[in-house]
């Protein structure tokens, strides 16, 4: 019973992101593990979908990783190892330097403290464009950090840690304007992220602006529409949609 009951307790903190973890009375060795509430996540996997509501000369985002304690908190510092793997597929796999700055391999776990964080530098690569991008900081297992609740067994009897890694996809999901089906799709054609970033990058429109609840008014768009179909005819080489056709804007952005 009592081993069943801090599985439970380690089922809630896991789930709930609970900033204190140390237990009254526990005695069962200490445990850490990624959480955090900013982020849309599941399981071990975090959606970095920020890219998408930014404008596009913002190339670089620093975000702070949760490391939380489960046991005791000591009055010294700890080390905490970390590593970095990569996606085995080519497309998808975030590339150091490129898609994210190279992530320490220590983190310290002040005395006194149940929480730190691994700081992690995200880029902005002209490949999330057309593919996400992922990769996993890993906690690596230590003496210092190694309790009996952390252990699973799967279902081909592998054990494997519990709340060691957290895997990062990062996209550029820049969310369709409610008012496109009806208000835009005449003077811009059929929505696309290439398309709406193409516009606001030309018409110096902030991507906030353009996803925000207030309707646009309808001599904007056409003007909009009309300033970017005249980019595009002037380009020498045709700009392409993510599936390879050339882009266009609507009927009435033409001529």
């Amino acid at each position: 019973m009592k081993h069943l009951f801090f599985l439970n307790i380690l089922a809630l903190l896991l789930c709930y992101g609970c900033e204190h973890t140390e237990l009254e009375g526990y005695e069962g060795g200490s445990s850490i593990y990624f959480s955090t509430q900013r982020f849309q996540i599941l399981g071990d996997t975090m959606q970095y979908d920020v890219w998408g509501i930014l404008d596009g000369d913002i190339k670089e985002q620093v975000f702070r990783l949760p490391i939380y304690l489960f046991g005791t908190v000591t009055d010294y510092d700890r080390t905490i190892n970390i590593r970095t793997v990569l996606c085995e597929t080519d497309t998808l796999r975030a590339e150091v330097d490129v898609d994210f700055r190279s992530i320490p391999t220590e983190v310290i776990l002040p005395a006194n403290s149940n929480v730190t964080y691994v700081e992690i530098t995200m880029l902005r690569s002209e490949e999330l464009a057309f593919h996400n991008r992922i990769f996993t900081v890993v906690i690596e297992e230590s003496e210092q950090f190694d309790s009996e609740y952390n252990w699973r067994t799967d279902s081909d009897g592998n054990r494997y840690f519990l709340g060691h890694s957290m895997t990062i996809i990062a996209s550029e999901d820049f969310p369709k304007p409610w008012w496109w089906d009806r208000l835009g799709t005449p003077y811009f054609g059929e929505w696309s992220y290439r398309k709406a970033d193409l516009i606001c990058t030309q018409c110096d429109i902030r991507r906030a602006d353009f996803i925000s609840k207030e309707q646009p008014q309808e001599f904007k768009l056409k003007y909009y529409g009309k300033k970017v179909q005249r980019w595009l005819d002037a380009q020498e080489e045709p700009y392409l949609e993510k599936d390879g056709t050339p882009m266009t804007m609507g009927t009435e952005a033409q001529g």
